[in-house]
């Protein structure tokens, strides 16, 4: 049978076709929840006996904290004293939290972390001297913040209840052994009852949050929530979760 006239030997239809590439890379900016673990001591075997104090005496928060990225905050930590990272993130990582970066770190802790592939966080200045003293205000167990709560900073009021007067920003976090309350957004992660009173309410003037939770019981809201923008109560009953209007109770 003849060759079409039209046709190209195989070398020269190789030639001619499209030449094909692996698609490009896409490098984009994102914004994560991220939570900041405070060293209060270069000792790692401090580190642990900490840890294993708060898990021991709130499970339902260390729960929520299982495999969460953390970044480490090292303003309370002289810039002359002993580091012992390679130890901290050992118990960070065998106490099933992730580290992820460095912030407020001094030159020589810097280095350090280049050393272990860590990264340095940016977002909070290390003082140079003293800190201002900050608008908080804490009576017979009620913990007062008066001003708004940045993301990534936390707010844990011990053996009481939170009072916020300012808006809990997304990324941030408010905890609380007993009620949480909001009187404005509530656009980041609340957590009221961490220490297991399942009594405890979570009220604010207008539910936007990343989730809430009542002594380990959890949800996370969604913009097509009925509640959602609205002033709230979160509470349990039964072992469930609800979320009502304020002033109303539905379950």
């Amino acid at each position: 049978m003849a060759k079409p006239k039209d046709s190209l030997p195989r070398h020269e239809a190789a030639a001619c076709a499209p030449e094909t590439r692996p698609g490009a890379l896409r490098l984009s900016g994102g914004v994560f929840t991220l939570s900041v673990l405070t060293l209060e001591s270069p000792d790692a075997q401090q580190l642990a006996r900490r840890l294993q104090e708060e898990r021991q005496r709130n499970p339902a928060a260390a729960a929520l904290l299982k495999n969460a990225p953390v970044v480490l905050d090292l303003s309370a930590i002289p810039a002359e004293a002993p580091l012992a990272l390679e130890e901290i993130l050992a118990v960070l990582r065998s106490a099933q939290l992730l580290p992820v970066g460095l912030r407020n770190a001094a030159p020589e802790q810097q280095q350090l972390a280049g050393e272990y592939h860590l990264p340095i966080l940016r977002g909070q200045e290390r003082p140079a001297g003293p800190a201002a003293p900050a608008s908080v205000v804490q009576q017979r167990g009620t913990l007062l913040i008066e001003h708004p709560i940045r993301s990534g900073q936390r707010v844990y009021a011990r053996g009481g209840d939170l009072i916020c007067l300012g808006v809990v920003n997304a990324g941030a976090e408010v905890l609380a052994d007993g009620h949480i309350h909001v009187y404005a957004p509530l656009r980041g992660r609340a957590l009221a009852g961490v220490s297991g009173d399942e009594t405890a309410r979570i009220f604010c003037s207008a539910l936007e949050a990343e989730l809430v939770s009542i002594a380990g019981l959890y949800r996370m809201p969604e913009r097509n929530l009925e509640q959602w923008g609205q002033a709230s109560q979160i509470f349990t009953t039964n072992e469930q979760l609800h979320i009502a209007p304020l002033g109303g109770r539905h379950t």
